[in-house]
């Protein structure tokens, strides 16, 4: 009965690590998507560029984070 006790517990295991990988294959970008701009919410400082309508700081680097935040793959 142990034996058939430790198989269970390693099946459910792996199929906890299958669970993962798919919810990150799935919505590996929406999760990195959300995460940048929590990060960016949350992270202001006097060297980020924001680049909206209220900010005067867009120059050529912004505009390269822009084309790098407005990318979806």
């Amino acid at each position: 009965m142990k034996t058939f006790m430790t198989i269970l517990k390693i099946l459910a295991v792996l199929a906890a690590i299958a669970g993962v990988v798919f919810v990150v294959a799935t919505y590996g970008d929406k999760i990195v998507a959300w995460a940048k701009k929590m990060i960016k919410k949350f992270h202001r400082d006097d060297d980020f560029c924001c680049c909206d309508d209220d900010c005067c700081c867009c120059d050529d680097d912004c505009a390269d984070e822009i084309a790098d935040e407005d990318f979806e793959g």
